[in-house]
């Protein structure tokens, strides 16, 4: 019951919170690169108000899911979608070590003394190569899709993240495993925890130019 009292009083405090939030939310930038159809994909400010952080001290692991598109520019058509690439981060709370752990696409693992110490690794940009077909103008659309976790998603997507298989993609898990992992992720939902999207789109650019 403490953990409930202490969820539902963060939410209170975050849905009351929206219209005193900063002037300057989290962001999302997508530049060009110096390598030839390389996109620059940076976030900034993601744990500035401090209601993920509070989430993640509460026991709830947020999962950052990007997605990358490279675009053709089209005058009469729709824009041609060419190729995407996605890739996550997880980030938890370790309660016996009072740090913060972010677990990368790849299994790389770092630990972060602080909040303030993990909101600059999030910091650090990404560096993804899409490489265009053919000629003419292109450009490039990153969205990222913050969300919180339950238990049962975090040991799925962490092993997932370190290249092992999870039981229900394997087939090994049971339909109740299931049933039970979708109820939890229902109940989550239904809490109305917080949930970020952000979008960024580069300038346009030519192969080779």
């Amino acid at each position: 019951m403490q953990r409930g009292s202490a969820v539902l009083a963060l939410l209170l405090l975050w849905g009351g919170g929206k219209a005193t939030a900063l002037a300057q939310g989290p962001s999302l930038t997508v530049a060009i690169a110096q390598e030839p159809a390389t996109a620059r994909v940076q976030t900034e400010r993601l744990l500035a108000d401090g209601k993920y952080v509070d989430l993640l001290r509460s026991g709830f692991p947020l999962r950052l899911h990007y997605r990358l598109e490279l675009w053709r520019v089209r005058s009469i058509w729709f824009d041609q979608l060419v190729r995407e690439a996605t890739w996550d981060a997880v980030v938890r709370h370790d309660p016996l070590a009072d740090d913060f752990v972010l677990l990368r696409s790849g299994g790389a693992t770092t630990r972060y003394a602080t909040s303030e110490d993990l909101e600059k690794a999030l910091a650090i940009p990404y560096r993804v190569t899409l490489a265009p077909r053919g000629s003419g103008r292109f450009y490039f659309v990153c969205r990222l899709e913050l969300t919180t976790l339950n238990d049962s998603d975090l040991q799925e997507l962490s092993n997932w993240l370190r290249g092992e298989v999870s039981p229900a993609v394997s087939g090994s898990g049971s339909i109740g495993d299931a049933l039970v992992r979708g109820a939890q992720r229902a109940l989550v939902r239904i809490a109305g925890l917080p949930k970020l999207n952000l979008e960024g789109r580069s300038a346009e650019f030519r192969p080779g130019g």
